[in-house]
């Protein structure tokens, strides 16, 4: 939750957006704001679920052409990819989801030649922006689709496939980017081979006795932590550690926690740096007239790159109250020094608070060319594999997923909780994404913005879920992590898809796969 005065004559006022981060919530509080000045009241505004349906930004609807050139050994030799993205009627951040989705383009897989390239158009339809993934599950959904025909037409089992040719240490990626820094490659593909056991039978029947068909999918893919290129260096954010006289430390920084953990990481990584328990934590509302600009709560730079921050802040916070109490003759913990330390006056600022502050310092070796999208795109990489089975009624052509396992490279989970959470958050959305969740339009309209025609998985449509969290440590995040917020959601809808051609012995190219997609696929076929 962000909160944002609106000056002198209206301190009284909040205004609050939640959710879209990024572009919508500015129309919303430019919605708010003239309301409060013009009504002289706090103003809430609330869209139910029609007016969010119809107005706000929803994921860019994708034309993929990938092309993928074999040599006589079945390997990729050039890979050639032309992405399309409707943008909608405004701009939103359609170049910079292009971006990283055009960066995602070619896959993690070894190929000499590639060539990518990549248009946001403008069409009538609402402005489409932001959404978790941000362009790669777009892309990650075409090559790994692709990938998955090339080892199916070479008789090769597909993740048998996808492990000869992975990107590993040492190889470099269509950016020109050498992968030097926790590469999860190997233990990702070992995760899933442990746990894949046999495919499900081919025929049989479901719980309800009704005849049905199986098949099993995979997928395997990456994703760039934090900001494109140099956007980190561009931001340069900062994060404050502070001591407070009775005896609590606070961390200050503009994160929002939307339920992925942020309170709880900032603490934990503050506690651990000052040797105290996280309970002496305390992590502020980040309103922006208190907390230093640390960068907006996206690209899964949270826990890396802020985290990172804070644990860099009470590191120094630490070392200066310790040089203090020594040369005081000051004993105890770090709460006893600090506190003694702000009651002599010594090294507080000219507000009396007894803090450090430190600001973004990017890793060595970042080099990045906006002009010829050559260089490191990220600092790291998460990497992740995703199997999937899936039965289908042979009647209704209904889709069940039956068991979905997806293994996660996360750097370090510094609260595993937390982070399998959210692996398994953005593994529903994105099987939701794969076999239910279809937005319709019509003259640049929604034409089923309803829970009844506009339908998310519900714990019925949900398998348990067998997550694994991988651990292949990033060296400049903080502990080892890296991360980990957004790359669920970009792999499991191509298992789905893959795992419904292996059933049914028919394409799936788009997604959602809806039953009617299938009755149509297999009267083509027949």
């Amino acid at each position: 939750m962000h909160r944002r005065r609106l000056g002198s004559s209206l301190r009284d006022v909040a205004v609050i957006g939640l959710g879209g981060k990024e572009e919508y919530p500015s129309m919303l509080a430019a919605h708010c704001a003239l309301l409060a000045l013009h009504s002289r009241r706090t103003v809430k505004m609330v869209y139910d679920r029609g007016e969010d349906i119809a107005a706000t930004t929803k994921r860019h609807p994708a034309r993929i052409r990938h092309r993928l050139g074999l040599d006589a050994d079945g390997a990729p030799v050039a890979i050639d990819v032309d992405v399309v993205f409707d943008g909608g009627a405004y701009l939103t951040l359609s170049p910079v989801v292009l971006s990283r989705g055009v960066l995602h383009a070619a896959g993690p897989y070894r190929a000499p030649v590639v060539r990518v390239r990549g248009r946001a158009v403008a069409t009538n339809h609402p402005p489409h922006g932001a959404f978790r993934g941000f362009g790669a599950p777009q892309t990650t959904f075409a090559y790994e689709r692709q990938i998955d025909k090339a080892a199916r037409a070479l008789g090769v089992a597909p993740w048998a496939y996808r492990t000869r040719h992975a990107l590993r240490p040492g190889d470099t990626t269509a950016t020109g980017q050498r992968l030097e820094h926790s590469v999860g490659t190997d233990e990702i593909l070992a995760a899933i081979a442990k746990v894949a056991g046999p495919p499900p039978a081919r025929t049989g029947e479901n719980a309800h006795g009704a005849p049905v068909v199986r098949g099993r999918g995979y997928a395997f893919y990456f994703h760039g932590a934090g900001f494109t290129g140099s956007g980190e260096q561009r931001l340069a954010g900062k994060a404050r550690v502070v001591a407070r006289a009775d005896g609590t430390v606070a961390v200050l920084a503009s994160s929002t926690d939307m339920g992925q953990g942020a309170i709880t990481i900032f603490a934990q990584l503050a506690a651990d740096a000052l040797g105290l328990p996280p309970s002496a934590i305390v992590v502020p509302d980040p309103a922006t007239d208190v907390v230093p600009d640390s960068g907006p709560t996206v690209a899964s730079r949270t826990a890396m790159v802020v985290g990172g921050l804070v644990e860099r802040a009470a590191t120094a916070l630490r070392a200066r109250v310790e040089a203090w109490a020594a040369g005081a003759g000051v004993a105890g913990d770090f709460t006893a020094r600090a506190t003694a330390m702000i009651a002599a006056g010594v090294g507080l600022d000219a507000h009396g608070a007894l803090g450090e502050t430190v600001q973004y310092e990017p890793p060595p070796g970042i080099h990045w060319d906006d002009a010829t999208y050559t260089g490191q795109a990220y600092p790291c990489f998460g990497w992740a594999g995703c199997l999937v089975d899936v039965e289908v009624d042979r009647d209704t052509h209904q889709v069940a997923i039956t068991r979905c396992v997806h293994a996660v490279d996360v750097g370090k989970a510094i609260n595993p909780v937390i982070v399998a959470g959210q692996i398994e958050g953005g593994t529903v959305q994105a099987l939701g994404w794969a076999v239910l969740e279809s937005v319709r339009y019509k003259d640049g309209k929604v034409t089923n913005a309803s829970m009844t025609n506009c339908i998310v998985p519900t714990f019925g449509d949900v398998p348990d879920l067998e997550t694994i969290i991988v651990e292949c440590p990033y060296p400049y995040g903080p502990h080892g992590a890296k991360g980990v917020g957004e790359i669920p959601m970009d792999g499991p809808a191509a298992a789905v898809a893959n795992a419904l051609a292996d059933a049914l012995g028919v394409a799936f190219d788009h997604v959602p796969i809806l039953p009617e997609d299938i009755a149509r696929a297999l009267a083509g076929a027949s």
